[in-house]
This record gives C-alpha cells, structure tokens and sequence, in this order.
C-alpha cells in the first residue's frame, strides 16, 4: 500500500467531512458529531489550514487530521500559544495499518518546522502516550475550569517549552453545537443507523475523570 500525505486542497472538503463522519460513526456516542465540529473549525480564526492534511492510500482519500491554534493561559501571568489538532479520522478499513501515526507525525513535525513549541490536545490517553504526550497534569496545565482531565494531554515541540506552563488550557475554536443545526447539517449525508455500544460508555466514564488540585490541600 502507498502511502501519501499532504495538505488538504479546499475542493475535497466535503468529502473529507465524508471520511469523518465514517470514521466517527457510533464510536463515542450514538452517531457521531465531529463532522460537523470540523466544518465550523473551517469558518474560525483558530482553524490552520497550513497544518491540516490528508492521507491517500493508493491514490484514495483514507485518513486526515485537522489542526487549530490554542493557548495556555498561564497562572503566573502571560500565555503560551500553542497547536490543537482534531479530528483524527481513518476510514476503518484502513484502520490499524499506521495511517494515523503517519498524520499524527506528519502534522506534529510540520507544526514544529513552523516555530510551533507545543502541542496541546484533548483526546484518549490510552492512545496519545505513542506519540509522547503526557497527561498535562505533569506540567500544571488544567482545562479552563480549573479540573484536570486524563484526556488532557501535552507534548513539548521545543525542549521545555512546557517548564514554566502551569496554567489553564483554551482551545481556539469552542465547539458548543444547536442541535437542530447539527441534525440539519447531518441531514444531508446519507442515512446511517446510529448504536449504543459498551465502549460508548466507557468512555463517557473516562471523560468524567477530571479533578480538582489543591496546593497544600493536607494543611487545610
């Protein structure tokens, strides 16, 4: 199998939203809506076009990964602009045969070339570690909230860039969907079955794992 990567042209959006949603489809929820996140991504300021690609397989569009700008506001004051990328999508037959650690690499390491220091994702922990992200607890980097998260995860472009980056975490591009406008959007890709499986709900409770630091909580 050839394997190709390069940046998305803006006349296959569609179909890229197309391999999305087939990628998606009834993984962590009944449906799925990530699709959809990655057409408005587009419309916003956050969105990077010159770090989102997709992979051929053989000359057929197979995989993609879009990226964002992001930053962490720092505690100690000032912020760090940073790189988010999501979605990660790979039609599933193409799925465990090392499309998306092509993407990931490829759009890691062009991040890098570009002056990037860091990137800061939100994602499953039991996959991200391969590509040498850490939980961002490691470094204090919370969600804006306050709470850290296991999927919270952090990995450093240039050498220490996260030192001194304890602080809170804001992604570029908050997606907060009307549902009418997302079954609508949905509406016009072809009719799937949506599912509840037992993974679904595992990681729902996965995502409810976040908690709260308190320094020098055992004085108090």
């Amino acid at each position: 199998m050839k394997i190709t990567l390069r940046q998305e042209r803006a006349g296959e959006r569609r179909a890229v939203e197309e391999l999305v949603r087939e990628a998606f489809w009834n993984v962590y929820q009944p449906g799925c809506n990530e699709h959809h996140y990655l057409h408005l991504l587009r419309r916003s300021p956050a969105f990077r076009p010159d770090l989102t690609f997709v992979c051929e397989a053989d000359g057929e569009l197979a995989g993609q990964i879009a990226c964002s700008a992001s930053r962490i506001e720092r505690s100690g004051g000032g912020r760090l602009d940073t790189v988010t990328f999501g979605p990660l999508a790979v039609l599933p037959r193409y799925q465990k045969r090392g499309l998306a650690r092509a993407l990931v690499c490829h759009a890691l390491r062009a991040a890098q070339a570009a002056g990037e220091q860091a990137a800061v994702i939100l994602g499953d922990p039991r996959h991200y570690g391969r590509y040498g992200f850490w939980c961002g607890e490691r470094w204090g980097i919370a969600l804006e909230n306050g709470l850290f998260l296991p999927g919270l995860q952090a990995v450093e472009l240039t050498p220490g860039a996260l030192a001194h980056a304890a602080g809170r975490f804001c992604e570029g591009f908050a997606y907060d969907p009307d549902p009418a406008e997302l079954e609508a959007f949905d509406g016009s890709f072809p009719v799937k079955e949506k599912a509840v499986t037992d993974f679904q709900r595992e990681f729902q409770v996965m995502c409810a794992l976040g908690h709260e630091v308190r320094p020098n909580g055992f004085m108090q």
